[in-house]
């Protein structure tokens, strides 16, 4: 454990606190701050016979009263309008906490599990710290705890997909199928693509390690992420009023909604995972597609979940490449021009998310949808799917996927922002992190690994 411990910053200088504005603190919680970074120091240099147990209780009881007071600080109002300088104080504390939750559980599992949890509130909720310190300390418990589980039992997962199947096959005319490219130039797909069609394209993932010696697995994603917090969606799709959020270990999500089956659905969509866990980035390559727009930043979200999730019809203002590394997806698209027969919700937070159920309409109270003209696919692992900006999309897994998606901003004339998806979540008080699916944002590519 003391390479681990040795990754907590020992020195006040180290910590870097003069990036932190405190003045944007009211004094109570300053002076808690202040009183906690000296604790923490003392933990951090000081050996167990030096700093009792019943110190490092107390210590973490005054963790947890300064990560709520913040959290209720990030909590009022709306997101995007809380101060930086207070989610960085949230990422602190949040790192003392872990070493804390290390001290306190000594080697017993439960401490290694609680500091990876406080290191993945830190990411979720607050700023990024110390050159990404808290995902190099949640990753280097992660690689531990999967080591020890190795040692304790063997893992045994039975992934193979009941073969009952082609019942979740939608019926296709092929007709309406969408083109596929293999490996298209940069001038092809500038000139001919771009702006004008969706595109399957087949060959442009063959080289990225999630798709050869880091093939994407269960037990894979268990190993770089078993014991990694994230949030997932509790639901089948957004629109629905049960839909919700909720945070979950990865090893959690897997047992409870990927091998078993579940009522409820559980989806891992639409999250910027490979900014939390940049392990799993590195099994992956941004196409060269995305780099044809004109907004630097680009977005690359994760979708993890099994079979049946379902993205309504909707659409986003931004260029999209859909990345099928694990299992497939069933996609239906439609053009702008059509908008009117899609039936856009009237209320502003949803008008870029369709009321019609595609694969279940209801023709009595929507029956212009009947003959609206479409295009469809089946994305299968290997491939992406380039869809234009504005173009209404639906999305169903039918298989257990893992896919990414690459978000870019459309050509500056389009007057469009970049950013996670065109149809942003819920914030909600468990993942304010998570845009409002019911805003529209720019978006280019994605990934995902679903069990569909």
């Amino acid at each position: 454990m003391s390479e681990v411990r040795n990754l907590f910053p020992r020195e006040r200088d180290d910590l870097q606190l003069d990036k932190i504005d405190d003045t944007k603190f009211n004094p109570s919680i300053r002076h808690l701050f202040g009183e906690i970074t000296q604790m923490y120091l003392k933990v951090r240099n000081n050996s167990e016979a030096q700093f009792s147990e019943t110190d490092c209780s107390t210590l973490l009881l005054k963790i947890d009263s300064a990560l709520q007071y913040v959290w209720e600080t990030l909590h009022t109002g709306q997101w995007k309008d809380v101060d930086p300088e207070w989610r960085k104080l949230y990422s602190y504390v949040s790192l003392f906490k872990a070493l804390l939750c290390l001290e306190l559980g000594k080697d017993e599992d439960s401490g290694l599990v609680n500091a990876i949890a406080a290191c993945d509130m830190g990411l979720i909720m607050g700023e990024p710290i110390l050159d990404g310190l808290l995902s190099n300390i949640a990753d280097s418990l992660n690689e531990k705890l999967w080591k020890l589980s190795e040692t304790k039992r063997a893992i045994q997962e039975n992934q193979k997909e009941e073969e009952d199947s082609n019942e979740c096959y939608p019926q296709m005319n092929k007709e309406n199928f969408v083109e596929t490219v293999h490996v298209p130039s940069i001038e092809k797909f500038l000139l001919d693509i771009m702006d004008k069609k969706p595109v399957v394209i087949t060959g442009a993932m063959d080289f990225w390690p999630a798709m050869s010696e880091s093939r994407w697995s269960v037990d894979y994603v268990r190993k770089v992420a078993g014991y990694r917090t994230v949030p997932v969606e509790i639901g089948s799709k957004y629109t629905d009023d049960a839909w919700s959020q909720s945070l979950t270990t990865v090893n959690e999500f897997i047992d409870n909604y990927i091998l078993t089956s579940n009522a409820t659905a559980g989806y891992l969509a639409q999250y910027q995972l490979f900014q939390q866990i940049p392990q799993l980035k590195k099994d992956i390559l941004v196409p060269d597609y995305c780099y044809l727009g004109t907004c630097d930043d680009i977005q690359v979200n994760a979708w993890f979940g099994p079979r049946g999730t379902i993205s309504p019809l909707h659409y986003d203002p931004d260029h999209n490449f859909l990345s099928q590394v694990v299992g497939s997806k069933y996609i239906r698209l439609y053009s702008e021009e059509v908008t009117a027969s899609l039936y856009p919700h009237e209320q502003h937070l949803l008008f870029n998310t369709s009321q019609v159920d595609v694969e279940h309409p209801d023709l009595e109270k929507f029956p212009l949808f009947s003959s609206t003209p479409y295009l469809e696919t089946i994305l299968e692992s290997g491939s992406m799917l380039y869809i234009p900006p504005r173009m209404w999309h639906y999305v169903r897994s039918l298989s257990t996927s893992f896919s990414r998606k690459e978000l870019e901003s459309p050509p500056k004339y389009t007057n469009a922002k970049c950013s996670i998806r065109a149809g942003e979540r819920k914030t909600s008080a468990m993942n304010p992190t998570q845009p409002n699916p019911y805003k529209t944002a720019p978006r280019v590519a994605t990934s995902s690994f679903d069990k569909s």
